[in-house]
């Protein structure tokens, strides 16, 4: 199976389910609408979670310009983060690590790492992001455990 198929999901739990109504269960990287919705998701947790640190340092009267301004820093950071991330996967390469993983598949992995850490940080700050927190670690655990079970029935590859 080629991997940038249009016909396809890139999580697992679409692909599980998928699956179960009698469809096609292939990976595909051309999902238009998960990259999108995921995109935005990660983006929001990550602003929550920033806007979380930086609240108690905030007066009133700079709370706003400090919150539109944290847009740009929070869009800023990730792109640091993520030309950081390339230089690790060129390293792990190096070093023989992953070898058989792509540089996307890597980025990916490390990317829900960070963004499942600043989850669990809005989850146990006790406010209304609380909630955000709690879906996007749920999301990661349904997305696990449909990855397990689809490996475990993976009729191809047995």
């Amino acid at each position: 199976m080629t991997p940038n198929e249009s016909d396809g999901n890139y999580f697992a739990l679409p692909r599980l389910l998928r699956k179960f109504f009698g469809k096609n269960a292939r990976r595909s990287e051309g999902s238009w609408g998960e990259a999108h919705f995921i995109g935005v998701a990660v983006y929001l947790i990550s602003y929550l979670f920033a806007a979380h640190l930086l609240l108690p340092c905030l007066r009133r009267w700079t709370l706003v310009p400090a919150l539109l301004s944290l847009i740009f820093v929070v869009w800023f950071l990730w792109l640091i983060v993520l030309y950081l991330n390339s230089l690790l996967v060129k390293l792990y390469w190096a070093w023989g690590l992953f070898t058989d993983l792509s540089g996307k598949r890597i980025q990916s992995v490390v990317i829900g790492i960070l963004t499942s850490i600043f989850a669990a940080e809005l989850m146990v700050a006790g406010r209304w992001t609380r909630w955000i927190g709690i879906a996007w670690i749920a999301a990661v655990m349904l997305n696990l455990s449909a990855a397990l079970l689809l490996a475990l029935n993976d009729e191809e590859n047995s």
